[in-house]
């Protein structure tokens, strides 16, 4: 039986975010990283599927941004428009063309974009545990912005652990980092397979030096951190995939190259 495979691919930078190494992989330093907000736009079987959203720029934007939420500065932008819907504009799409979405958890550079997925009547996979946890624990301190995914029109698809999300994409369980975090593999038909770990491996460091990311968001969760970092370098290394850790400065750009030219 053939494994489904996807068409097309092209890698989003949805924001720019200033961190401080120790927040991004345990045991780092104090420098501040410039880190890009990533997503992911995959064209399937069944049409065009969004891997998270990026950030909510209008709050960081105008004479009086929101620092209160940024390590060390407010987010930039690589556009002057709302970057979700220029980074897809760019490849020729708008959220009116996606078959359906994903967010990996709801931290506020995942969730920003869902409110235009909501205005269009777009479904989004959620793992069980993150939007309960959002919704009944969550707070502004623990970088969850209740406005983003608390929005009735939202259409949510609950998962409870690994799940096929369409043809060639498939979610994978790796809770720790937030309570119901989920990364993604996606089987591109020219380049194979790759693995995009989002928060629960933030750095190419975190990769190729074995050292986990350094927040969780619940302190019980703290052992599940090492075992979903485990399960994805397994999991690439048994499937020959490419990992990508998710907010790496360093390989993220040669990850929207390669992508975009499958």
């Amino acid at each position: 039986m053939t494994t489904p495979t996807c068409e097309r691919m092209f890698c989003l930078t949805l924001a720019f975010d200033e961190i401080p190494e120790h927040i991004s992989i345990e045991g780092g330093s104090d420098r501040v990283l410039i880190e890009p907000v990533c997503a992911i736009v995959v064209r399937t079987s069944i049409g065009w599927v969004l891997l998270d959203t990026g950030t909510d720029a209008r709050r960081f934007r105008g004479p009086d941004p929101d620092d209160s939420y940024a390590p060390c500065a407010p987010p930039t932008f690589p556009t002057d428009g709302d970057p979700l819907i220029d980074a897809l504009a760019a490849h020729g799409l708008s959220p009116n063309d996606l078959a359906f979405a994903a967010i990996s958890h709801l931290h506020l550079d995942h969730s920003g974009g869902l409110r235009h997925l909501a205005e269009a009547g777009v479904e989004v996979f959620v793992q069980r545990r993150e939007l309960e946890f959002a919704m009944d624990k969550a707070g502004r301190a623990d970088a969850y912005l209740r406005e983003d995914y608390s929005n009735p029109n939202i259409k949510w698809r609950i998962l409870d652990g690994d799940a096929e999300l369409a043809p060639g994409i498939d979610a994978i369980s790796t809770p720790g980092h937030t309570p119901g975090h989920m990364s993604y593999r996606v089987r591109m038909a020219k380049s194979g397979t790759w693995i995009f770990t989002m928060d629960a491996i933030d750095l190419q460091a975190g990769i190729d030096e074995d050292r986990l990311v350094g927040t969780h968001a619940v302190p019980e969760d703290a052992p599940l951190v090492r075992l979903s970092h485990d399960r994805l370098i397994e999991m690439a290394a048994a499937e020959g995939a490419r990992l990508v850790a998710g907010h790496c400065p360093v390989t993220w750009p040669d990850v929207a190259t390669v992508a975009g030219h499958e």
